[in-house]
């Protein structure tokens, strides 16, 4: 597989991530926000749009488990960052690296395995 065909497929996961990733955001800054202010009950499909989003948002979205609901930041704006916020990064950090990866190739280099000479190595400690 050469290089552009590499470069071809990698864009295409890109594509195929941000559209898992969008979409959903989108629900999750909508409807389900919607559905949870409306009514009193546990709101389980907002869970469970949360919890797909911190799934893309690995490993950035593990420090949520650590976050303790006490004083309220799952009801905030704040709240909406810490789970739509893993993911859109990852997004971002996938697209940015990948096209820096094209504007900066790898540069092919020979490397030579020289022999190990004791003497030389004893010649560089000071007496």
């Amino acid at each position: 597989m050469g290089s552009d065909t590499r470069r071809k497929w990698l864009w295409a996961l890109v594509a195929v991530q941000a559209a898992l990733v969008l979409p959903v955001v989108v629900i999750w800054l909508g409807p389900a926000q919607d559905a949870v202010a409306s009514g009193a009950d546990a709101g389980i499909g907002a869970g469970l749009i949360g919890l797909y989003l911190l799934a893309f948002g690995l490993p950035w979205s593990v420090f949520v488990c650590l976050i303790d609901n006490r004083y309220e930041l799952f009801d905030s704006a704040l709240g909406d960052l810490v789970v739509i916020g893993p993911a859109v990064f990852n997004l971002i950090l996938t697209a940015g690296l990948l096209w820096w990866s094209g504007r900066h190739p790898v540069v092919e280099t020979d490397w030579e395995i020289e022999e190990y000479d004791p003497d030389e190595e004893d010649s560089d400690l000071p007496r």
